[in-house]
């Protein structure tokens, strides 16, 4: 540590700069759609923002039930992305190409709700869900698609 009380680190300070840049990029965009108070903690973000591109818009981010783990549901302006992480596992992600999606449904219950994504003939359902996020993932998935290659 130097006499100023700053790190001495064996990487240059420009590498922290664009280590932190996708992450602090999706902040913002979570502070825009008012999600960031509530996300802000999660484990999986670390692994959004080294995926999302900057072209690429997060309209979206809702956590629930997933092959019985909690996942967390990011809908983008091109794909849908069901990210797993935990400090203790692996990362695990499913992504959906939103040009192959065919339906949605958000089913409100009274505490936890449900979202049910249709694409190429698998249906993907994530359980307990946050009810209050029906508007804004209806929003998200009415946007404009724009194309993605894998």
């Amino acid at each position: 540590m130097r006499a100023d009380g700053r790190r001495v680190s064996r990487f240059p300070f420009f590498f922290y700069i664009f280590l932190d840049m996708d992450k602090k990029y999706l902040e913002d965009r979570l502070r825009e759609l008012g999600l960031y108070s509530e996300y802000y903690h999660r484990l999986e973000l670390k692994a959004l923002a080294a995926m999302v591109p900057y072209d690429e818009t997060v309209n979206c981010i809702l956590t629930g039930i997933y092959e019985g783990n909690r996942k967390l549901l990011a809908v983008t302006s091109a794909r849908i992305l069901i990210i797993g992480a935990g400090p203790l596992v692996d990362t695990s992600i499913v992504v959906i190409n939103r040009g192959a999606v065919t339906d949605w449904k958000f089913t409100k219950k009274f505490l936890l709700s449900s979202v049910s994504i249709t694409a190429q003939g698998k249906v993907y359902t994530i359980n307990q869900t946050q009810g209050r996020r029906e508007q804004l993932f209806n929003w998200a998935m009415q946007q404009e698609v724009k194309e993605y290659e894998e």
